[in-house]
């Protein structure tokens, strides 16, 4: 089953956490996202493009969602028992993440891609070939590269891109060129249209 959204609707999504609070916290934060539409989360089976679940003990009691899912764990190491493939698209977030890389990796596996944030990129070779590939071959983003994808969006060269993250230039020189392979753009302008048109930054 193709779970690939088409990018012109707004993005269902589906929170799911064993607590009311945290579920609510998660639907505040989305819910001021732009493109973003929040459903009820009705089990497995539900409608919704992408699932947003956090890890917490019961949080799965419905099983896994059918569809891309974002995770979110207290901890890189709690992600390990939760890597193998199951065809469809993953992000592996820690709960510590902004609104905007939530947002992001939201709109990242609507798209097919796999996205892991740098602490749990870190734990490889454990992070199985396989669970990096759930998507097909589609490439694997970071939170970080995403971030620099978005401000290479609002046109900012290099130098601003290191001062904004706290990086070295040197730092985004790399990130540039790594995201430009993993969407095998052949220039930044390109990078930018790319991620728009599906759906991996917003209008």
């Amino acid at each position: 089953m193709n779970h690939i959204h088409d990018g012109r609707a707004p993005l269902r999504v589906a929170v799911r956490a064993a607590y009311p609070s945290v579920r609510a916290g998660l639907r505040a934060m989305l819910g001021a996202e732009p493109g973003l539409s929040l459903v009820e989360d009705g089990g497995p089976d539900n409608d919704a493009d992408v699932f947003v679940v956090d890890l917490d003990e019961g949080s799965m009691a419905d099983g896994w969602p059918t569809g891309p899912a974002v995770l979110l764990a207290g901890s890189p190491a709690e992600f390990l028992r939760h890597l193998s493939p199951r065809g469809v698209a993953r992000a592996y977030l820690l709960k510590e993440s902004t609104a905007q890389e939530l947002a992001a990796a939201v709109r990242a596996v609507a798209q097919g891609l796999v996205v892991f944030d740098p602490a749990v990129a870190a734990m490889a070779p454990v992070v199985p070939e396989s669970a990096s590939r759930a998507a097909g071959e589609s490439p694997a983003l970071t939170t970080r590269e995403l971030e620099v994808l978005r401000l290479i969006a609002h046109g900012l060269p290099n130098k601003a891109i290191a001062l904004q993250l706290g990086i070295s230039e040197h730092t985004v020189k790399f990130h540039v060129g790594t995201v430009l392979g993993k969407l095998n753009a052949a220039s930044r302008t390109e990078a930018v249209a790319l991620a728009v048109r599906s759906g991996l930054l917003p209008l």
